[in-house]
């Protein structure tokens, strides 16, 4: 799949894993995506060692409908992500309908999937979302 023209949401909260934002964010462009950064709230957040990012939207402004895939940074941006009923909502809906769903490390799957839902954190029975057992149910 071609990342060409595709728009793709990558989430930021404050004291995210730099590599794990900026990384995807700029390969990702430049294969040619249109990439957003999304957040909690429309505003600069900050990585754990301070590297500013402007999120280009709220997570109350998205659709599902607007992108083909989520990308999900670790660090312990994921903890403040799960406090934000608006992204859960935007990630889990991508889940839901089929899209891409990546997340880069522990990356937030078990806070933004978790709370409620089928199986251990959400995820449909079966499915492991490849995470060492040791950190399953630790989060979310």
């Amino acid at each position: 799949m071609s990342a060409k023209d595709k728009r793709v949401a990558v989430l930021v909260a404050d004291m995210y894993q730099e590599l794990e934002f900026w990384y995807p964010y700029l390969r990702l462009k430049e294969e040619g995506a249109s990439v957003v950064a999304v957040g909690p709230e429309k505003r600069e957040y900050k990585s754990r060692l301070g590297y500013p990012v402007p999120a280009e939207l709220a997570a109350a402004q998205v659709r599902t409908a607007d992108f083909e895939a989520v990308v999900i940074p670790g660090g312990y941006a994921p903890d403040y992500m799960r406090r934000s009923p608006a992204l859960v909502s935007f990630v889990r809906e991508m889940a839901q309908v089929g899209k891409p769903v990546a997340a880069i490390c522990h990356g937030g799957v078990d806070a933004l999937l978790g709370a409620g839902g089928e199986g251990e954190a959400g995820h449909e029975r079966g499915r492991d979302p490849g995470r060492p057992r040791e950190r399953r149910g630790d989060v979310g």
